[in-house]
């Protein structure tokens, strides 16, 4: 469900203040039952390394110590190489002649603007100041209300609530306008309440920044530090009534944002929030129902919304716009930027601007950079046989549903059904007619233009397309991500999954790999995302992506009853000592790699002189990674377990694997059967 590597690879990505040591650091060696691999430092060659105690460690030692984190990134390893392909890539395409075609010189001419630092410090901080100089201006609540509700989208500096349009989980053949919280600059609710040493790490970073930008504002350092001070007194009182990261990472939180209201109700919900006015001065239609995602937090926003409060809240908006306007600016602001995400990150150093401008053209501009990319690098003849390899393995996973003794006949012709109706995406589109946008336009360098001018252009244009479609039905054989993505997923509103191009490359998938690499590799990765239909989360969404029940009652409490044994096994795991993991929210990836594998494993049985030494250590290949400090923080928080348990938890499901070599209890990889916690 949950996207595979995009929030790993973006963070890996972040582009150098020194790395804070955190206080009280503890010993990071006593991870148990298996020391956290992962971490950079943990393993030196005096770290014993034996296969059937810590199966991870032995097959990746000598990979292990030979890594090193590169210059600009948080981790390395197999997916982190995808990620500095897929970079280098893209710089090679940016940095030839202007390409043919209106879209593609859109994203070319978008690079030339990053790349101007002429024309960017000429410009400097002059936009922002004056979007800053408006706020600044607003003498009452009824001010800025006007503000939030007149001002052209793309000129506001900022908003303190956000609103969009999204497809209706209930319904996902149309749209909805959306209410959602306002962001929080620590990221976590829950930090405002007990900050965590990761929390101390990136409050130092985002408060060092604010400091920096609104003294080039022209603030006093005293005015800047009152700013913050504000800024982080607001986000204190209204943390409590958002939810945090954890409560948005379970499987139930689908069913507490489903808040639909009528535009009377929200008109009262709303109170003296310009909410409805702000989604008309964005262009969209009145509609008969709304979707608010947390009540108790507009109740809370509502509340603060007050004459008292007006210097907090235009300082919220200040130091969130100083911040987040501050890599597209001048190259101080930029580099200030930079080191921010450094300190955030662990990352040292600093990628090349052509590296990292050209990722940014990606993210900006992606379809116009999508068919560019797939011209380039994408072959017909990998994409075919992907695409075999997908279906082999949907059909190995009918065996899966059908030896599932938890299911009814009736929750099992269910499954059955939404397995076949699963839609496979792979690599790239058959045709880009979809993806156009024509009616973009701005001017590049040698016609004067500049990247702040060419960013509202394009916040604008976007906001249009939301808009258009909006009022029509959801096209479901558009893309939801574009082949140049890092990333495999399933999107449970299209029951489909999407392996695409630039994850199907370098050392999880090229043509010449033997059949155990590729079953290990990017076959189990497949899998994985086959299994996300019938996770905890994706299990709520029928056949047609839309999120309706289709368990029987008994069967659904048995399903549930086999999550919590997973996330009971998880919890009783840690890192090192004194630092705890969280299987409430893991149960969905982690059951999702031990899927993957069983249903590969299936494959391979019908395989003859298969070799599962090489396919099992094929699969830890796959999972390499060496991570900082603060990288390692961010996984043990993410939904997918860290790298090494990605390994170890996995393969100690299988009798296949202990058997091969000889894992019996009392070896360190060895799980007795009624103790395994693998779901289907």
């Amino acid at each position: 469900m949950k996207k595979l590597f995009s929030i790993l690879i973006a963070l890996a990505m972040l582009a150098s203040l020194t790395v804070p040591a955190f206080a009280d650091e503890p010993d990071y060696t006593t991870g148990t039952p298996w020391p956290c691999i992962d971490l950079d430092g943990v393993v030196t060659e005096e770290t014993t390394a034996e296969l059937k105690d810590n199966f991870a460690l032995a097959v990746n030692k000598d990979k292990i110590l030979a890594l090193e984190i590169p210059e600009g990134y948080s981790s390395a390893g197999t997916t982190v190489d995808l990620a500095i392909q897929a970079a280098e890539d893209l710089k090679n395409m940016f940095l030839g002649d202007a390409p043919e075609g209106h879209d593609a010189r859109l994203a070319y001419d978008y690079f030339q603007l990053l790349m101007d630092w002429d024309s960017r410090n000429a410009v400097g901080v002059a936009p922002l100041k004056a979007q800053t100089e408006q706020v600044e201006a607003i003498g009452s609540v009824e001010e800025l209300s006007a503000y939030l509700s007149a001002t052209a989208p793309e000129d506001q500096l900022g908003t303190v609530w956000n609103s969009s349009s999204g497809q209706d989980l209930m319904d996902s053949n149309r749209r909805i306008l959306i209410v959602m919280d306002a962001g929080l600059l620590l990221g976590d609710s829950a930090e405002y309440a007990a900050l965590t040493p990761y929390g101390e790490t990136v409050k130092q970073a985002v408060t060092e920044l604010a400091e920096k930008m609104l003294v080039k504002l022209g603030y006093s350092e005293e005015e800047a530090a009152q700013k913050i001070d504000n800024c982080f007194a607001f986000e204190t009182m209204l943390a409590p009534a958002i939810y945090t990261s954890e409560e948005k990472q379970r499987p139930d939180y689908y069913g507490r944002i489903l808040n639909y209201v009528g535009q009377d109700d929200l008109k009262q919900m709303q109170g003296s929030l310009p909410i409805l006015e702000s989604l008309a001065n964005m262009g969209y239609p009145e509609a008969e129902t709304y979707l608010v995602m947390n009540p108790a937090g507009l109740e809370k926003l509502n509340a603060l919304y007050t004459e008292e409060n007006l210097p907090l809240l235009k300082d919220y908006i200040i130091v969130h716009g100083a911040i987040s306007s501050s890599s597209g600016l001048d190259r101080e602001c930029y580099e200030w930027s930079h080191d921010c995400n450094n300190a955030i990150s662990g990352a040292t150093g600093m990628l090349d601007d052509a590296t990292v401008f050209s990722s940014q053209v990606s993210r900006t501009l992606n379809w116009a950079t999508a068919e560019m990319y797939a011209a380039t690098y994408l072959k017909q003849e990998d994409k075919d046989r992907i695409a075999d390899v997908i279906d082999e393995i949907l059909e190995a996973y009918h065996g899966i549903i059908e030896e599932a003794d938890f299911l009814s006949d009736e929750t099992r012709a269910r499954a059955i059904e939404k397995l076949d109706a699963i839609k496979p995406y792979v690599l790239y589109p058959d045709s880009w007619e979809k993806y156009s946008c024509e009616e973009l336009n701005y001017a590049g360098p040698e016609d004067g233009g500049t990247l702040w001018e060419a960013n509202r252009r394009i916040a604008r244009y976007t906001l249009a397309e939301s808009v258009k479609e909006y009022s029509e039905p959801v096209d479901k054989e558009k893309w939801g991500d574009t082949p140049q993505t890092v990333n495999c997923f399933y999107d449970p509103t299209k029951n489909s999954i999407y392996i695409l191009g630039a994850f199907a490359q370098g050392n999880i998938y090229n043509s010449d790999m033997s059949d155990e690499e590729l079953l290990a590799k990017l076959g189990s990765v497949i899998g994985h995302e086959i299994s996300h239909a019938f996770d905890s989360s994706g299990a709520q969404f029928d056949k047609d992506g839309n999120m309706a029940n289709w368990w029987t009652e008994e069967d659904q409490a048995a399903f549930l009853e086999r999550n919590q044994k997973m996330a009971d096994y998880y919890n009783a795991m840690h890192p090192w000592e004194g630092q705890d993991f969280y299987g409430s929210i893991m149960t969905g990836e982690a059951g999702a790699d031990m899927a993957g594998v069983k249903v590969v494993l299936r494959i391979a049985a019908g395989m003859e002189d298969f070799d599962y030494d090489a396919f099992f250590r094929a699969y830890a290949d796959a999972w390499l990674a060496k991570d900082t400090l603060q990288m390692a923080y961010i996984r043990i928080n993410d939904v997918h377990p860290m790298p090494y348990l990605r390994i170890n938890c996995t393969l100690q499901q299988f009798d296949e694997f202990l058997d091969f070599y000889g894992i019996t209890e009392g070896d360190g990889m060895y799980l007795a059967p009624a103790d395994r916690v693998i779901i289907w």
